[in-house]
Formats: C-alpha cells, sequence, structure tokens
C-alpha cells in the first residue's frame, strides 16, 4: 500500500470505527503475504479503548511557529548611507 491510501477501521474495541491514511507499510518477511502497516488516524483519540490513556494522548501537540524577523527601513542619515555625501565617496583613511 502507498502512503496516502485512505482506509477505515471496523470492528474496533468499543464498537466503533473510524478512518486514517496509510503512513508506512514494510513487508514482513520475503513471500510478501505479511506486512506492517502504520497508520495515522484522522480523527486522533484513542480507538483501542486502552485504559488508563497515556498521559499525551487527547491533546494536540505543540507545533512551533516560525517567527520571520523583517530589518526595519535605513533611514536616510543612519549607516551605511550617512558615510556617502554628496561631494563623492567616503575614505574612513582621508581627512
Amino acid at each position: 500500500m502507498e502512503a496516502g491510501v485512505p482506509v477505515q477501521l471496523d470492528e474496533l474495541p468499543g464498537g466503533t470505527s473510524t478512518t486514517a491514511r496509510v503512513a508506512n507499510c514494510v513487508p514482513l518477511g520475503s513471500g510478501g503475504k505479511y506486512w506492517l502497516v502504520g497508520l495515522a488516524l484522522d480523527q486522533p483519540g484513542n480507538v483501542w479503548c486502552i485504559r488508563p490513556e497515556p498521559a499525551d494522548w487527547g491533546r494536540e501537540p505543540d507545533v512551533a511557529v516560525p517567527t520571520v524577523v523583517v530589518a526595519a527601513p535605513t533611514k536616510k542619515n543612519e549607516w551605511p548611507y550617512s558615510q556617502f555625501s554628496d561631494k563623492g565617496e567616503f575614505h574612513p583613511g582621508r581627512k
């Protein structure tokens, strides 16, 4: 099965069903008869009715929000523009 293929899980403990997508699929052995299939649930939850639930189940993971730093526009009289005059190029070693 290819990653992303939708599947439905029926007859789960508790008499429920849910949908998921194939996340990974690896053959077990060389005969091609058995496969290990990893699924990503469309709606995260305790579909197996495991008690007690692990502490990290039932909550969304914290997502890092990227920050973008934008440089403020440079004013006319600030570096590097302050080193250029109307008379020509600025030379730090010359007076």
